[in-house]
């Protein structure tokens, strides 16, 4: 009787094994998601150095054709304080020597898995109406890391609509799309 009910255990125990398994991938394959729409990063097809800013350099490049022109315009309408909502509060600080740093505030589930406040140093540049970012570092450094690692460490974004007051950008998906609001105060359009 004892040996049957250990052969019993031993049965439930073995069954229950691989639902743990299965539980732990979902929440790992969970987590990878919410890193992706936390700071909407896509790995784009580029075999540029990690350690060059792209092409078209900080606002403060020379101009030199009529794209050239309105890139340099867009250049220094984007400066400043951003906001938007997407997966939580996120702030992005845009400077004119071509940093940046965006902060992401979280809660419930999110703020669990990461934190409720991560932090990404960038570098960005603006080329062709594209607001192109590379995240450089950010703390804490191992959850930035990790997110980095699974998504990427770039994006290439179309920018859709800029004023002095709104930042729309367009995901690599062509679907989702970022609604950034300035908080610092409205900056004249030149």
């Amino acid at each position: 009787m004892i040996s049957e009910q250990n052969d019993n255990s031993f049965h439930q125990e073995t069954a229950r094994r691989p639902r743990r398994e299965y539980v732990l991938m979902l929440k790992a394959t969970a987590i990878v998601f919410a890193a992706a729409a936390l700071i909407g990063c896509r790995r784009p097809p580029t075999d540029a150095s990690p350690n060059v800013l792209p092409a078209s350099g900080p606002a403060s490049m020379p101009a030199s054709g009529p794209a050239d022109n309105e890139d340099a315009r867009m250049r220094k309408l984007v400066l400043g304080t951003w906001a938007d909502e997407y997966q939580g509060k996120r702030t992005m600080t845009l400077r004119p020597d071509g940093t940046g740093t965006m902060l992401v505030e979280l809660d419930g589930l999110k703020a669990f898995m990461f934190a409720s406040r991560l932090r990404f140093d960038m570098v960005w540049s603006l080329e062709n109406g594209r607001l192109k970012k590379r995240t450089v570092g950010g703390e804490p450094a191992g959850k930035v890391g990790l997110i980095l690692a699974t998504m990427g460490d770039r994006v290439d974004e179309p920018i859709l609509e800029l004023t002095d007051k709104r930042l729309l950008l367009l995901d690599a998906n062509g679907k989702t799309k970022y609604d950034w609001r300035r908080v610092d105060g409205a900056v004249k359009a030149p």
